[in-house]
């Protein structure tokens, strides 16, 4: 039993090095120089442990995107307006992307997933649809109470925002603030309101 317990606890300690080795080599390296043997080193564990886990390094690095450098979405629960909802969404959304690990992760991802289906619709699933569904759950509990704009199709108007702003960050290399998410927010809502 002892031994049982002290294996897992090795596991946890293993994985948590490893999620840890990834973000920081992102941060430090970028994706052009990360390998997982580099994983492996820093993280103090053997390749074999990451593939046991990871098939790949994308596999890695979108979990390590997924539940370590990208903000969580939160619910919309209608005490704010939802220009400021978005406003708030889209600012953190931008400050992390900004970040070098953030941005070198999504280097890797997007790269990698131009070759490999399943690793885009992995991302579909785990890093866009989920947002999407969050601000499009928004838009309908805001418009319920009449407190949003009527909008023909909300996925048009989520690809204006979050489009700008990955395409701010990951495109033109600048920093998001809020000043450009107001301006990026108000526009949008111009054309509607």
């Amino acid at each position: 039993m002892a031994s049982k317990s002290s294996g897992s606890r090795r596991n946890a300690d293993s994985h948590n090095a490893i999620i840890e080795a990834t973000a920081e080599l992102l941060a430090t390296d970028g994706y052009v120089n990360f390998t997982i043997e580099n994983v492996a080193t820093k993280a103090g564990v053997g390749k074999q442990t990451i593939y046991r886990w990871w098939g790949s390094k994308a596999e890695l690095v979108l979990e390590v995107l997924r539940d370590r450098l990208l903000p969580e979405v939160l619910e919309y629960d209608a005490s704010v307006p939802i220009k400021s909802y978005l406003r708030a969404t889209l600012l953190k959304l931008g400050q992390h992307i900004g970040r070098t690990d953030c941005r070198q992760a999504v280097i890797c991802l997007i790269s990698e997933a131009h070759r490999n289906p399943e690793l885009h619709q992995q991302m579909e699933s785990t890093i866009y649809l989920p947002r999407i569904e969050l601000i499009l759950d928004a838009f309908k509990a805001a418009r319920s109470k009449d407190e949003a704009p009527a909008v023909k199709n909300v996925n048009v108007l989520i690809h204006q925002l979050y489009g700008a702003v990955w395409y701010k960050v990951m495109i033109r290399f600048e920093q998001v603030d809020a000043s450009f998410v107001r301006k990026l927010v108000d526009q949008a809502f111009s054309g509607i309101e």
